[in-house]
């Protein structure tokens, strides 16, 4: 077949096919792949194409910038930009302002210092206006006490109204043994439905409850549970907060008790996936069994991971498991794991 031929051939496909075919490559593949095949093709991309970026290298940063939305005709186009390492955020949101990107889904950033380190509360806020707006996720290196840009990102998302009205998924990211994340404390009603957070205290964790009573998934990393607030959040709760959550996972440090995580379950009756991880003190298969037979109906896949830095192993795993073989756990298949290079014991199973 001749070169002729085979242009022809190409021209000829119909615009709805070639958009079919480009939905399976991000921004960056799709322009390597067919950005100079020819000024048909050229013309889909910089006219009909969802653009889903995904910018992991400064090659990747500088060919986005540089090469690729200059010949964007149309920025509602662009659909989600994943920054994968930390580059000139401010930098580039100047050069392309994200109010141009006005059907823009979801948005990734990354930060090696606090979130102020290249971010401004003006792009906040004009990211908090967009109507399309669906995902944030956001990793810093650190929390810091002075983080303005970071106070005004958590009022914007859970106290000012008519803003971040669309937003259904929030993950925020920080290294280990970083400061606590301090959430406002009046809120009003998001409509999230999954939300992921670093370090938080057990009282902050639940006065954001009426915040989230669309939330169907939550992830913390480290859930404080300080004494003084121990007493405060054990009373019974006649009313659960969290009717729509399906899946809870959370590592609890070694204050926690079995109160405190049963008023926790009290607040998910439709929870159906849950993980924990906590110290060895609670290692009581007849306790989490009470637990789970009291409060979770419909639970179908459980995973219980218990730290500690000083014990015996193999007593407490023979512990682990005459504790955890009564019927109940049986009944479901339960499988118990030692992890000796991390000192873990797992507790799982799946119905």
């Amino acid at each position: 077949m001749s070169n002729t031929s085979l242009l022809s051939t190409i021209e000829s496909l119909p615009t709805e096919l070639w958009c079919e075919v480009f939905e399976f490559f991000d921004a960056i593949e799709l322009y390597h792949t067919f950005g100079n095949i020819n000024s048909k093709i050229t013309s889909i991309l910089s006219e009909s194409i969802p653009l889903y970026f995904e910018i992991g290298t400064t090659t990747d940063y500088d060919f986005s910038s540089r090469v690729i939305l200059p010949t964007v005709n149309n920025l509602e186009n662009v659909k989600s930009v994943k920054f994968d390492q930390e580059f000139q955020i401010e930098e580039f949101f100047t050069i392309w302002p994200i109010g141009g990107f006005s059907q823009l889904r979801c948005l990734s950033l990354v930060y090696l210092g606090a979130l102020m380190s290249d971010c401004s509360i003006l792009l906040l806020e004009q990211l908090s206006t967009l109507t399309h707006f669906e995902c944030l996720r956001i990793r810093v290196g650190c929390i810091a006490n002075y983080d303005k840009c970071l106070k005004r990102l958590l009022e914007l998302i859970f106290v000012e109204n008519q803003v971040f009205h669309s937003l259904k998924h929030f993950v925020f990211q920080s290294y280990p043994n970083s400061n606590f994340l301090a959430l406002p404390t009046a809120g009003k009603p998001t409509k999230l439905k999954s939300i992921a957070l670093p370090s938080i205290s057990l009282g902050q964790f639940v006065q954001l409850f009426p915040s989230i009573p669309h939330i169907e998934y939550i992830k913390i990393n480290y859930l404080f549970v300080d004494l003084d607030t121990i007493a405060a959040l054990t009373t019974p709760s006649s009313n659960s907060a969290l009717p729509k959550l399906v899946e809870l996972n959370l590592q609890l440090n070694r204050y926690a008790t079995f109160e405190n995580i049963e008023f926790l379950l009290q607040q998910v009756p439709n929870i159906n996936q849950l993980k924990f991880k906590c110290h060895y003190c609670l290692i009581n298969g007849n306790k989490w069994e009470m637990l789970l037979a009291r409060n979770c109906s419909k639970l179908q896949k459980f995973e219980l991971i218990f730290y500690g830095d000083y014990f015996d192993a193999l007593p407490i795993f023979i512990e682990v498991q005459s504790s955890f073989s009564t019927t109940f756990w049986l009944e479901r298949n339960v499988q118990l794991e030692h992890r000796d290079k991390t000192r873990h014991l797992l507790v799982r199973f799946k119905v």
